[in-house]
């Protein structure tokens, strides 16, 4: 029998399992047969706290599903895993992806004296930002794009990450207010969950504020939806889940309203052994979601990670021992081949060594990850008072300014496609000549203006 209580060894595992059901059979009766119809004395116990999600099939099943008058519908479980091989072979069973425990891409710890030894590499060693988010928008040509009357009016950029607090909403679980120099405020218009979006930033502490501000840094009349993954005091800790949520009503809303058009991605895995299935299963739910989104219409953007060689991560706090470097760092959908995976620069056209190095560890891996490189360590929404990062950073950043980016190309040409906007970014990007890159730079740092001109 299936469990609905805390009944599993503490050694059990958290999964997501996509089921195949009659399509519109998603309430509690249905869903309860379905389980029902498995192995006696299977250990699996179902998270009755996540309501079953129904998603997009995988590509290389929609036809037979849509054949069957079957859907896919995802819910989260905890499993034996003695019994997680079993768990596949159930009836109704699709796939069954191991949890993993994501993070921001903000966050380095660089070794330090490296940066002399690498042509112009950048380590992140010195606490004071670079420059303004406004040096940024001028050295990308951004402020000119503007002139041209181009400034985000009318796009939606789903920030996918920790949460944002947004002036007009409740605060909630402790987490701090909105913060005033924040350009989201009052501009956050919907989200997931969506009994709560918008509500909190506690997660990850500020990130996905700072995401915020760095989309609308370059996009400042571009809305933002609010996509939080991260679940305050969640017993299930299984951010991937709330992320095929979050997805899914993105993809339903764009199809229903033509919003959001664009999904920001700043974060990943540091180690693939914390989440196998995350970095090599190329039909992980979360990679089907990616998909189905880009299928959809919707513009998606990765952070490449925080793993390169470039800069040695000091006592290997964060990255896998062999999660470093070329070949090894980009991790899941982040190196998906069809997403835009960013890397990190600095104004002074230095790569960021910690930027994650391709080819991509996600089949079919890849070899032109990261697509290219965007600006990053710039005063944005940090520092504020706070206290908890010296300046916007990592890849994160960068995705984020990267973002604001594609929503004015998006503006000003909304039929941009995800396959076009990325080849227009990589044609018309600034080489980064740096030695210690090892593919870590893609095909430069974009070039905002040029992009708009080649339109």
């Amino acid at each position: 029998m299936v469990e609905h209580g805390n009944s599993l060894p503490s050694h059990r595992i958290r999964v997501t399992v996509r089921l195949e059901v009659p399509v519109g059979s998603c309430s509690a009766d249905e869903m309860r047969r379905v389980y029902e119809s498995w192995r006696p004395g299977l250990g699996v116990e179902i998270d009755d706290a996540y309501p079953p999600v129904p998603i997009t099939a995988p590509r290389t099943e929609r036809e037979r599903l849509l054949r069957q008058n079957l859907q896919a519908v995802v819910v989260r479980a905890w499993v034996d895993p003695r019994d997680l091989a079993a768990l596949r072979e159930q009836p109704h069973v699709g796939h069954v992806t191991r949890a993993a425990r994501l993070e921001p891409f903000a966050r380095f710890e660089p070794a330090l004296a490296t940066r002399a030894a690498l042509a112009r590499v950048d380590c992140g060693e010195d606490a004071r930002p670079n420059d303004t988010a406004m040096t940024v928008a001028q050295h990308l040509g951004v402020t000119q794009i503007w002139r041209a009357g181009y400034t985000g009016r009318g796009l939606v950029v789903g920030v996918v990450d920790g949460g944002i607090t947004a002036h007009g909403r409740p605060t909630a679980f402790g987490a701090w207010p909105a913060i005033p120099q924040s350009p989201a405020v009052g501009e956050v218009v919907g989200g997931w969950p969506v009994d709560s979006w918008g509500t909190t930033a506690e997660g990850w502490g500020q990130h996905g504020n700072m995401i915020a501000f760095d989309v609308q840094a370059m996009a400042p009349e571009a809305e933002l939806w609010d996509i939080r993954i991260f679940e305050p005091g969640a017993a299930f800790e299984d951010y991937v889940a709330q992320a095929v949520g979050g997805y899914q009503l993105a993809i339903a809303h764009y199809r229903a309203h033509g919003v959001p058009q664009v999904l920001v991605n700043s974060w990943g895995l540091y180690d693939s052994g914390r989440g196998p299935d995350y970095a090599f299963d190329p039909a992980s739910e979360i990679a089907v979601q990616v998909e189905a989104a880009i299928d959809a219409g919707i513009l998606v953007l990765f952070a490449a990670g925080n793993c390169g060689g470039g800069c040695p991560f000091d006592g290997g706090t964060l990255c896998g021992a062999g999660d470093r470097g070329p070949g090894a760092s980009i991790l899941g959908p982040n190196g998906h081949p069809e997403v835009m995976s960013v890397g990190a620069a600095t104004l002074r056209g230095e790569w960021c060594g910690y930027t994650s190095q391709g080819p991509a560890a996600l089949p079919p891996q890849d070899p032109d990850k990261p697509d290219f490189c965007s600006i990053s360590q710039f005063e944005g929404f940090f520092p504020n008072e706070s206290g908890l990062r010296p300046y916007d950073g990592g890849t994160s950043a960068a995705t984020g300014i990267a973002a604001g980016v594609v929503a004015l190309l998006k503006q000003a040409r909304p039929d941009l496609t995800q396959e076009e906007c990325k080849r227009l970014l990589r044609e018309t990007a600034r080489p980064i000549r740096t030695p210690a890159a090892h593919d870590g730079a893609g095909a430069g740092i974009i070039d905002a203006l040029r992009a708009f001109r080649s339109l």
